[in-house]
């Protein structure tokens, strides 16, 4: 989208932002991760080529020995490039691909020190999804253009394909946390055989009663506080659905949060100095702005909300039935995402195996305590991946 443009759609926000802070800042991140098995629907080397992939400015080379491999550049990924990070001691490896939240949340620039060591037994994917952090900086979209659910897929879909070509045939398991976690589902929903496992961390369920849930959620903490403040603007706010998206209730939820979750390291949000957020902080900003708006499916220039990717998202409705194994990792104090709504959409899937998996002291946001739950996890999706093999 032209400045000129993206500015006028977004002032509307600003007066938010600052109440709310940066998203970006913020950092409350959803995750996603997955395992990419051997069947493929199609030849996806013909697919990629077909697509003029690019990878650092060059084709990469299929991983065919064990040998370290780390690389970051640009893919060509629906029609547009997009940034894709590989990192592994050994790229034989299983692999787990990200999918980060908000939208435009990626976790890119903070993944050495949040999974520090990874590395040593996974092939560690990260990529900055369509309208997020570096993709937003080479391709920002055109006047109209609009983020959908099915695009989105799409693309998560066009990554896997490329992953195998690069890599190999390896399992790859997917794993999401909130925005992430939608869009996980969608994917895995869509080509099941292509992942050994799919892993959703702060389960987004649906875009409107997650939202209620929420706002319920900490209405009935700030009535057992008596925080006059607290419920003073979620008086003024009112119950969802709202016409106009608001930063208030994230907020809310993030003070509630901070006196019942334990918070994650500090170092974990020192940015990688490559990323050179401060540089790129407008633009960053901008990209969430965009996103946020598309995601709501809000126009400022005519005041009206309609069908953006929030309101699309309903799993209890849509997908109830995935055919691989399927795990939560749930944190106890979520306010976002919350525990009821997770359980809900759990015990509704039919899977060949699940699990819900609920983590104390957690929030929405990742912690020291939800990734060490994550870590054991694909740990224990690994050790059933090498006993497959081995029969």
């Amino acid at each position: 989208m032209h400045k000129t443009i993206l500015l006028r759609k977004t002032m509307l926000l600003r007066k938010t932002r600052l109440q709310a802070g940066s998203w970006i800042l913020a950092l409350h991140i959803l995750l996603c991760w997955a395992f990419i098995p051997v069947a493929m629907a199609a030849n996806p080397a013909t697919q990629a080529q077909a697509n003029g992939l690019l990878f650092g400015g060059a084709q990469t080379q299929q991983c065919k020995k064990a040998v370290p491999l780390r690389q970051q550049g640009y893919v060509r990924i629906g029609g547009i490039e997009q940034w894709v990070s590989i990192n592994s001691s050994n790229c034989t490896f299983p692999l787990i691909l990200f999918l980060h939240g908000g939208p435009a949340n990626p976790i890119s620039p903070f993944a050495d020190a949040i999974y520090a060591g990874w590395e040593q037994q996974f092939t560690l994917v990260q990529w900055d999804q369509r309208a997020s952090g570096k993709t937003w900086l080479r391709n920002q979209p055109a006047a109209g253009e609009q983020l959908t659910l099915a695009q989105m897929t799409q693309d998560g879909l066009e990554l896997v394909q490329y992953l195998q070509q690069v890599l190999g045939r390896r399992p790859l398991v997917l794993m999401g946390s909130s925005w992430g976690s939608a869009l996980g589902i969608k994917m895995v929903q869509q080509q099941p055989q292509w992942f050994a496992a799919y892993v959703g961390s702060s389960q987004l369920v649906s875009g409107r009663q997650n939202q209620l849930a929420s706002y319920q959620a900490v209405l009935k903490l700030a009535t057992a506080a008596n925080d006059q403040a607290a419920l003073a603007q979620l008086g003024k706010l009112g119950s969802p659905p709202y016409v106009k998206p608001s930063g208030i209730l994230r907020r809310l939820t993030r003070q509630s949060e901070a006196t019942l979750a334990t918070a994650a390291p500090a170092h974990w949000w020192q940015a990688s100095p490559a990323f050179e957020l401060e540089k790129y902080a407008p633009a960053y900003e901008a990209a969430e702005d965009y996103s946020f708006l598309q995601f709501m499916g809000f126009d400022p220039e005519t005041g009206q909300t309609t069908s953006g990717m929030f309101h699309a998202i309903e799993l209890l409705r849509d997908a109830t039935a995935l055919n691989l194994p399927v795990y939560f990792i749930q944190g106890e104090d979520d306010l976002v995402t919350v525990p009821a709504m997770t359980r809900a959409y759990f015990n509704t899937i039919k899977a060949p195996h699940k699990e819900l998996i609920m983590v104390p002291k957690a929030g929405h946001g990742p912690n020291a305590a939800s990734i060490a739950a994550k870590w054991l996890l694909v740990q224990r999706i690994r050790t059933q991946l090498n006993g497959q093999n081995t029969q």
